[in-house]
């Protein structure tokens, strides 16, 4: 694959990672009328004491990225975490650049062997703690173990992070919007900027959106936060920072994407996004 830069990865290597290919036939819609876009969903839970104790110092180290660059996060809050470490939670508030706030559950439940009222009312309980005045439009599944659409879509979700990663568009599934993940940052991707950042160009040449996760722990865990930053996610963000400057990609929320494709499918807009206070 030729890739802007000249770069190319090689369609073996997304096997090996085990992501699907699957770019869009026709030019999609994306924010701002840009022809791909890249949007960053962290997952706010931290559901062990060690993993807690990271959760704060990583929430802080990528708030400030954000802000360096002007990319946008998706913050999926698990409301108990919330509550354990609302230092964290304020700062990722009081950011400068663009946020959206979304949904986690309130206790990291497994949503797919769950009822239908206890997931009810986990949202509703999240919704709560995080003092929200509307239900958001992004959920974000524990484990990614997805269930009850019809339930999210009642409630007035429009968009979800799906399991399977893959470089696409957005698809409709179930009646929501499945952004798909590109790639997963753990304590394995110190010194991986350049490979993220391969990826990233492979999906500016294919229409595609650029989907990376994280935990705020994940970034220090059994590793080192200050090579974490400089060696993967400050190039990264920087990369996506510069495409986005040249009028190649779109650095976006996970509900903005939504908003677009739902326009582009000739649905109603959302202006009641909980994104850009």
């Amino acid at each position: 694959m030729r890739v802007p830069g000249g770069r190319t990865l090689a369609r073996g290597m997304l096997g090996k990672m085990r992501i699907g290919f699957q770019p869009p036939a026709e030019r999609v819609r994306y924010p701002g009328g840009a022809d791909s876009a890249a949007c960053v969903s962290i997952d706010f839970d931290a559901n062990s004491p060690e993993r807690l104790a990271y959760n704060g110092e990583g929430t802080h180290a990528i708030v400030d990225l954000s802000e360096k660059h002007g990319i946008p996060l998706t913050w999926a809050i698990c409301g108990k975490t919330a509550e354990q470490d609302m230092k964290a939670y304020y700062r990722l508030l009081d950011s400068k650049a663009p946020r959206e706030i979304g949904i986690h559950t309130y206790s990291h439940i497994d949503v797919s062997k769950s009822t239908e009222e206890e997931v009810r009312g986990e949202i509703l309980r999240c919704a709560g703690v995080l003092d929200l005045k509307a239900i958001p439009k992004t959920f974000v599944f524990p484990w990614n173990r997805e269930g009850h659409f019809d339930l999210l879509k009642r409630m007035g979700f429009a968009t979800y992070r799906g399991k399977q990663r893959v470089i696409g568009a957005p698809s409709n599934e179930k009646g929501l919007w499945n952004i798909p993940p590109v790639y997963y940052v753990d304590h394995n991707s110190i010194g991986a900027g350049d490979l993220i950042n391969r990826y990233i160009d492979v999906c500016v040449r294919y229409r595609s959106v650029f989907h990376l996760w994280l935990h705020p722990w994940s970034l220090i865990e059994r590793g080192d936060l200050a090579a974490m930053m400089e060696t993967t996610m400050d190039p990264v963000f920087q990369h996506m920072a510069e495409l986005r400057d040249d009028g190649l990609l779109s650095t976006s929320t996970m509900g903005e994407i939504s908003a677009a494709m739902e326009l582009e499918n000739g649905g109603p807009d959302h202006p009641d996004l909980l994104l850009r206070t």
